[in-house]
């Protein structure tokens, strides 16, 4: 049970690293998700809309940095469940004394490499709940 409510949680951890959102010239804040075409609307009002309404969807499509934030956001929920003693004692009741260094170093060692790799190339993105800067 355990392993299946981190799992559904590892995948929404993913897959909010693909949402973007865009203010439009009426102030209207849009929220969608990003895709190799462009940026997939979730709420797009279909009727009544101009094609001047919105930007130019295809500068939001995915890029490789979208994957690699992905998979290091994924790497530091699982860094953050492995610290916590309910998780750990579901998993590994009664480690030896090798995979309890491992650990207590490993989830430490995971967020230091991914805090430096999320400093060196930040993100674009502004996902649901983040606040949309005027430049974009």
């Amino acid at each position: 049970m355990t392993f299946l409510l981190l799992a559904l949680l590892t995948g929404s951890c993913f897959l909010a690293c693909f949402t973007d959102s865009f203010k439009s010239p009426d102030g209207q804040v849009y929220y969608g998700f990003a895709t190799l075409k462009g940026m997939w609307l979730f709420d797009c009002p279909v009727a009544g809309s101009s094609e001047g309404a919105f930007p130019d969807l295809r500068k939001y499509r995915l890029r490789f940095i979208d994957m690699v934030h992905a998979v290091l956001s994924v790497l530091v929920f699982g860094a953050v469940a492995l610290k916590d003693k309910n998780v750990l004692s579901c998993f590994y009741p009664t480690p030896t004394h090798e995979t309890q260094e491992v650990l207590d170093i490993g989830p430490l060692g995971i967020g230091l490499l991914c805090c430096f790799l999320f400093v060196v190339f930040p993100t674009r993105r502004h996902g649901i709940g983040y606040p949309v800067t005027p430049g974009k």
